[in-house]
Formats: structure tokens, sequence, C-alpha cells
């Protein structure tokens, strides 16, 4: 009930944003100030990059802690500060906006930017509570390991109830700025496009110009519509990548797919966290089920050569691994976030995408009894 009541606070202060936004003058030019986290960055430059074009657009020099950009735009547009390697994302419009590149989420000073910063502490709300129940659950000492897993099932789906809820709301009040754009942008291709691709499509249907012109927005609309054609039940595409193997001669997914075994397909890259911490699950499996009917194949995505070898060795990933595919499976498989775990049958047929966790363990076990 208390994540419940925040969103429809949330819902009202949307629409006060909406009314204060209508009655405001716009200021004619902006200004973004920042602080860096120490003295090691003094003297750095901090580049300013167009969302949709990765396009250096603006640099300053990090002098006593600070820098400042200053310029004017004709509408909010999205942009990305990068200071070495810490980045902020924001919505650069008319106005005084303040950055914090110790905290990716600190943009703040400026009507569409509040609401957003508004929106992230949602979010962050949302997962502190999930993190104290599954906490909570961890130490109950009294019930059995089903209904400890029914409920941490529970607790889960309410946390991605939750998401979807303020994101619908959010979207549809915003639908026709940089903001909704954001939002779109930033949990659309991940959260929701993972869980709930027809409420991401519902809502770019009803969106304006600003985000339906939005190209990071139009490709996850069209990774949906990928996804689609290789849905489970579908056969699985193929792909070759010269140099994909680590003597460096080419490999095929065919290689290992589509000849006879259950082969768990892995999405991943050596920088990737959940990627890492998803590996004792695979290994679990691979230890119980590798054999003449099972198998893991690896494939590293957007990822440099030399980082996927220094991987593969520092972590022991037992199972073969294709490299430096680049973006060529995400663009056949539709998937935009890592890591992404198939289930393909002996005859090549994709039988569930998504796994993680428990449900990869489960999903793998069903198919080997």
């Amino acid at each position: 009930m208390k994540l419940k009541s925040k969103i429809i606070m949330k819902k009202s202060i949307i629409f006060a944003f909406l009314v204060f936004a209508a009655c405001t003058p716009t200021p004619k030019s902006y200004t973004v100030t920042g602080v860096v986290p120490d003295d090691s960055y003094n003297n750095q430059m901090v580049f300013m990059f167009d969302i949709e074009t990765s396009q250096n657009t603006d640099s300053v020099l990090v002098v006593d802690g600070k820098f400042t950009f200053t310029g004017s735009v004709d509408a909010p547009v999205i942009r990305r500060l990068v200071l070495n390697r810490r980045t902020v994302n924001f919505i650069l419009e008319n106005g005084n906006i303040s950055v914090d590149m110790a905290n990716s989420q600190s943009a703040k000073g400026t009507p569409l930017n509040d609401e957003l910063s508004k929106f992230n502490s949602y979010m962050r709300d949302f997962q502190q509570t999930l993190t104290e129940k599954q906490d909570e659950l961890r130490q109950q000492e009294d019930i059995d390991e089903e209904t400890r897993q029914r409920q941490r099932n529970e607790n889960i789906e309410q946390y991605f109830s939750n998401v979807e809820e303020l994101f619908a709301n959010c979207v549809t009040a915003n639908k026709n700025n940089a903001l909704g754009a954001f939002i779109m942008w930033s949990v659309g291709r991940t959260i929701i496009f993972q869980r709930n691709p027809d409420l991401l499509e519902s809502l770019y249907a009803q969106a304006g110009d600003v985000i339906r012109n939005f190209q990071p927005v139009q490709s996850t609309v069209e990774a949906i519509a990928v996804s689609r054609r290789t849905a489970a039940g579908t056969p699985f595409v193929d792909f070759t990548i010269e140099n994909g193997n680590i003597d460096g001669s080419s490999a095929s997914l065919s290689d290992y797919v589509g000849r006879g075994k259950y082969v768990l397909v892995a999405f991943w890259a050596s920088w990737c966290g959940p990627c890492i911490a998803e590996k004792p699950n695979l290994v679990e499996v691979y230890s119980k089920h590798k054999g003449d009917k099972f198998e893991i194949v690896g494939v590293a995505v957007r990822d440099r050569r030399e980082d996927t070898l220094t991987a593969i060795q520092e972590h022991n990933i037992p199972w073969p691994v294709i490299i430096d595919a680049g973006y060529i499976p995400a663009s056949l498989y539709g998937f935009a976030g890592i890591p992404h775990i198939m289930l393909v049958a002996p005859d090549g047929t994709i039988v569930a995408r998504g796994l993680r966790g428990d449900a990869l363990k489960a999903k793998v076990a069903e198919v080997m009894l």
C-alpha cells in the first residue's frame, strides 16, 4: 500500500508540474553548472554528447572542482555529460541546471530535470523496498523453502508492477516532451522492454512527435518487433562472426545450436555486472546437465576482444564462447539489455528467452527430465 500511495502522489505531482510549466516564463538561455568528486579531475575535459547521434556537441575544462556550460536551445533535448568514466544523463533546457558528476542522476534546477529527479526518486524507493522485503524474507527461519521462493517471486512481481504503473503514468502525462522521451528511452529499453513490451508499444502509439521521432525510442520499438520474430516457438537465427573463436577462426551460432542438444545461449559482456552475477546459475546447470543432450555457449557482445578473453580466464568460464560479436546478435534477436539468455531445443527451435536465476534453472530442469 505504501508504494501504491506514492504512485498516486506522483500523478498529482506531474499534473502540478504541467500547470506550473504552462504559466511560467521560459528562460532564453541555459547554464549548466557542475561539480566533480575530487581535485584529481581538475584540468580534465567534460564533454557533452547528443544521445541520438553520439556526437560531441560541446566541451569545457574543470577548474577548481567546477565546470560550466552556457548556450541556448530552441527546445529541450536529451544530453549526456562525460568526465573520464563518469556520466550524467540529463535534459538540456533553457534555465539554470546543476549537476554533480559523482551522481549519475543528479541533474536539477529546471522543470523537466526536477520532474526527472522525482521520477528517479520513486524508482529508488521501489528498489529499496524490494531489497528490504527480500532481506526480511531471508531472515525468516520458520517458513519452508517453497513458501520463501513463492513470496520472493511475489515481491519481485510487485516491484515490477509498481515500476510499470509509474512508467505509464509519467509517459502519458509527458507524451510529447523530452521528459517523456527520456523515460521511454531509459526505462523503456530495459525494464519495460523485457517485462511488458505491449505497454511500451501502446504508449509509443499514443505519443507525440517528440517521443516518436526520438531515435533511441524508435530503435527500442523496432527491437520489440524483431524480438517477436524470434520469440519462443520460432527457429533460431544464425550468425557468423569473423575471428569469433579464441584462435581467430570464424564462429557461427549454428556450430553449437540445432545439432541435437538443448543449448543455453548466454549473451554477455565482461563489463556487465549482472552477467557475471548470473554465472553461478549457469555453472550449476552446466555441471548438472552437460553432456550429449545439453550445452551452453556464451556470446560476448559489445565488448573488446582482450577484455572478453581476460574475463573468460579470470572467471573460469568452462563453456565455449563466441567473441567479438558486437551488435549483431542484438540486431537479430532484438534484446536491449544483457545478460540475455535463451534456451534452444535440439532441432533449433527457441524454447524460452530472457531466462535468469531460478527461472533459468527450472526451465533447464524441465526440458532435461
